[in-house]
């Protein structure tokens, strides 16, 4: 995800977890995208995911589903 955001440079960048061993890698991508200082706005969603935890593994969004995520992303990109 890294590297694509190095690359790409996007505006936004979703990740969405359907199971709770996904969670660490979550908060570890946002982790390691914020160190680098990716300017891109980070959607989070999923089955296990809720908007205060979100919140506390440092995403500026939470999409309940995909309306919401499509949503979010009209709003950020500006389409």
């Amino acid at each position: 995800v890294l590297e694509a955001c190095k690359k790409y440079h996007p505006k936004l960048v979703g990740l969405s977890a359907l199971m709770t061993t996904t969670l660490k890698s979550m908060e570890k991508t946002i982790a390691l995208l914020h160190k680098n200082r990716i300017p891109a706005k980070i959607m989070v969603g999923g089955a296990v995911l809720t908007p205060d935890y979100a919140k506390t593994i440092g995403a500026d969004y939470y999409a309940k589903d995909a309306k919401e995520s499509v949503d979010i992303a009209r709003q950020i990109i500006g389409k």
